[in-house]
């Protein structure tokens, strides 16, 4: 008789549960903008010890268009101290009827990292289904054994496009076990007490979709997520504390004991190369130089949990390492000539982190800082063609954590101001009796832009040419005389030059003809009318051009563009003209500012956008005489 009742009742429940999938159960608000809807993301982590925790996923997406098939997808992350302890699932079309199982074998497994915390394998499954919308459903299981940092984080969604409609994160721990968490856009967690463990529960329901748009804030800074650690930990063989930065600074910096010791092969290479400079400044220089020339950065994971550097003796043997261990190895190289420094950790993706929450998962590369007398030096160890002294676009203005030996210490790195981060170019163009055009052109890019361009000087004759006319708005230019050079100095610069000749760069019309003030492609200008985001720039920048056009004495000015001129909160855009006989001087000064803007300035934005395109389309009326 029971046998019968559960029979009974799961053939109702089946229905019932197809229904629940089927995509047309879907609320209508959450398929604006929507190309996915999360249906369910429930995560439960039950904590029982330092070395014993099990993670419980459940999620269920449809994808609403093949284009976002990837949404659908499975990726998985475990590492030396977990283990993916179970897997299933299935796909079912709109109606929520199943059309496919999802078993552990066809789970594809590699290892890849390139993160300073990230030692790491991958279980993923390209997930498809022949139409659209479909329903993803995969339930798996994680065991933890050996320690772990941080639970798992609540990240529902990840993705603009993507609405959700259920979610829920749950956290049960031994009864009076210290934790932290951080909450981002989600409310307090229920709490309560039974059967002696303190559970925790997060909820999120009805959540539309994050439109893509551009300059739009970073997905970090709009989606609602929770971040969660043990106070106190064991990880591998060792114990510390997470309760705040100090204290995680204070584990980190028992790792790195030891880790320092130089061969005296190397130790005299450190004397030979330093001994006979005059100032510490001129020291690390060197020694940089050095690291540069004699190693390479290779993405290892060695030690716990991919913290812990190799020993700098073992980079010297093998001249390679990661992030950690070269910032370490530098550190080494640095304290053997009497020159203290700073292992750092940072985030190369977000430049924020919580000065009042503490975890791991919070940075994802290691840096190095050099305290000097006049100076500080924040150096970027994995790449040396950075210029020395110079702090690279993907650092600047970040949250940093210092590990020094009294703990970690946080700490902001300096950004550059908008105003350093220059473009200045000077064009010559000889225009001919037949509208065709000669020109010269001096460019000069300068620290973030600098960096934009970074690339050009790596480029063969071939590439520098093709890259350069992709620049211009003429499609007959041919280039010609391309020179680069490049000054790695604190602020660094590029400088390009190079000729040019194009036909038809007149466009006449009976006796008039039509000279473009600028032969340079236009910035891009938005077509959107209306804004559902704050604006974001991260880089703000300045612009100047400056063209002399010189015409022959067939053709005299009839009429000159308009000047342009507007200032608000976005930047600057200013076209002024100065003539002298048969030539025109123009200048256009732009520039962009960093920041955060409100979407209700949204006309502000594309006022500014229309006033430089104007800029760049003007054209100077000319007569044949």
């Amino acid at each position: 008789m029971l046998r019968l009742l559960v029979i009974l009742l799961g053939g109702l429940l089946l229905p019932l549960l197809a229904a629940a999938q089927s995509a047309d159960a879907i609320p209508e608000a959450l398929l604006a903008e929507s190309d996915a809807v999360v249906r369910l993301d429930e995560t439960e982590t039950t904590y029982t010890s330092p070395t014993n925790v099990v993670e419980r996923h459940h999620r269920q997406i449809t994808i609403l268009r093949q284009s976002a098939a990837r949404k659908g997808f499975f990726t998985c992350v475990v590492d030396r101290n977990s283990a993916l302890k179970s897997f299933s699932g299935s796909v079912r079309d709109a109606h929520g009827k199943v059309i496919r199982k999802l078993k552990r074998s066809e789970l594809k497994y590699s290892e890849y990292s390139s993160g300073l915390a990230d030692d790491a394998g991958y279980y993923t499954l390209e997930i498809l289904a022949p139409t659209v919308p479909y329903t993803v459903d995969v339930e798996y299981e994680i065991a933890c054994n050996d320690g772990i940092l941080a639970f798992a984080p609540f990240l529902p969604v990840a993705s603009t496009a993507t609405s959700l409609e259920k979610a829920a994160y749950t956290l049960s721990v031994p009864a009076g076990t210290p934790l932290g968490y951080k909450c981002c856009r989600i409310g307090e967690p229920e709490k309560r007490t039974e059967k002696e463990r303190d559970i925790y529960r997060w909820q999120l329901e009805q959540l539309p979709a994050v439109e893509a748009e551009e300059m739009m804030p970073r997905l970090i800074d709009l989606l609602p997520m929770v971040f969660a650690v043990p106070y106190d930990f064991r990880y591998g063989q060792t114990q510390g504390s997470m309760r705040d930065w100090q204290s995680f600074g204070t584990w980190q910096r028992e790792l790195l004991e030891g880790r320092d010791a130089l061969p005296d092969a190397l130790r005299r290479e450190v004397h030979t190369l330093t001994d006979t400079l005059a100032t510490p400044r001129e020291k690390v220089r060197a020694l940089y130089d050095y690291l540069g020339a004699t190693t390479r950065y290779v993405s290892i994971q060695l030690g716990i949990g991919g913290l812990q550097p190799m020993p700098a003796a073992e980079v010297f043997r093998t001249k390679f390492g990661d992030c950690k261990a070269l910032a370490n190895y530098l550190r080494a190289l640095l304290a053997e000539c009497g020159i203290d420094s700073d292992y750092a950790i940072i985030h190369l993706d977000r430049p924020r982190m919580f000065r009042d929450f503490a975890s791991a998962n919070q940075a994802n590369h290691a840096i190095l800082r050099v305290p000097l007398a006049a100076d500080t030096l924040w150096l970027e160890c994995t790449n040396t063609e950075i210029p020395f002294g110079y702090i690279h676009e993907d650092i600047a203005g970040h949250d940093a954590i210092l590990i020094t030996r009294e703990g970690g210490v946080f700490t902001t790195l300096p950004r550059y101001a908008d105003t350093l981060n220059r473009m200045v170019r000077h064009v010559e163009l000889d225009v001919a009796p037949d509208g065709s055009v000669a020109g010269h052109v001096t460019e000069r890019y300068e620290a973030v832009q600098y960096e934009w361009k970074m690339g050009f000087p790596k480029l063969d004759a071939r590439d520098r040419t093709d890259y350069l006319r992709g620049e211009l708005k003429l499609p007959t230019a041919a280039i010609t005389g391309i020179a680069c050079t490049e000054h790695k100095a604190p602020i660094p610069v590029i400088e390009i030059t190079y000729d040019f000749t194009a036909a038809h760069f007149v466009n006449f019309s009976g006796e008039r003809g039509f000279v473009p003030l600028f032969p340079f492609r236009e910035p891009g200008v938005t077509t959107a009318r209306n804004r559902t985001n704050d604006l974001f720039r991260e880089t703000g920048y300045c612009d100047t051009e400056r063209i002399t056009i010189r015409l022959p004495e067939n053709l005299r000015i009839e009429a000159l563009p308009r000047t342009e001129s507007l200032d608000n909160l976005f930047g600057r855009c200013a076209l002024t003209f100065d003539t002298a006989e048969n030539a025109i001087t123009a200048e256009c000064r732009i520039s962009k500012y960093s920041g955060t803007f409100p979407r209700e300035e949204f006309e502000a934005y594309k006022k500014l956008g229309n006033t430089i395109r104007k800029a760049y389309g003007a054209s100077i009326v000319v007569k044949r005489q």
